[in-house]
């Protein structure tokens, strides 16, 4: 059996590296959730993989199946789809309530656009 789990280089899990994706990083809010992503031309230039997280709080989502049921659909959604983001990036994922009753096309359609959106706001380069 196939393990749907990411790996762990492309887990993104220190608190540091959460601030610093929500400080120095690009924003881009839509219906469903906020999308945070920030690109380290060190991590680019050494061709560390893309580090993906989804941020689920219980104020927002409700009880432990929801939160729970929104990481497996956006962890599935980023595994889906591998190519949208460059290596170097930390992409951190916030659902919002209304992400609860969106089914998983639209949410991987919103999560798409949103994250081409959000490459076209600033440009970058490819590190030295």
């Amino acid at each position: 059996m196939r393990t749907r789990r990411l790996p762990a280089a492309q887990r993104l899990r220190l608190q540091a590296d959460f601030e610093r994706v929500r400080q120095q990083g690009l924003r881009a809010v839509c219906g469903y959730f906020v999308l945070n992503a920030r690109r380290d031309p060190d991590a680019a230039s050494a061709g560390r993989a893309v580090r993906f997280a989804v941020v689920t709080a219980k104020r927002l989502l409700g009880d432990a199946v929801w939160r729970n049921r929104m990481r497996r659909v956006f962890k599935e959604i980023f595994r889906l789809h591998p190519g949208v983001w460059d290596v170097g990036w930390d992409v951190v994922v916030v659902p919002r309530r209304q992400s609860l009753s969106g089914d998983f096309a639209s949410l991987e359609k919103q999560y798409l656009d949103t994250s081409a959106r959000l490459l076209k706001t600033k440009p970058h380069t490819a590190g030295p």
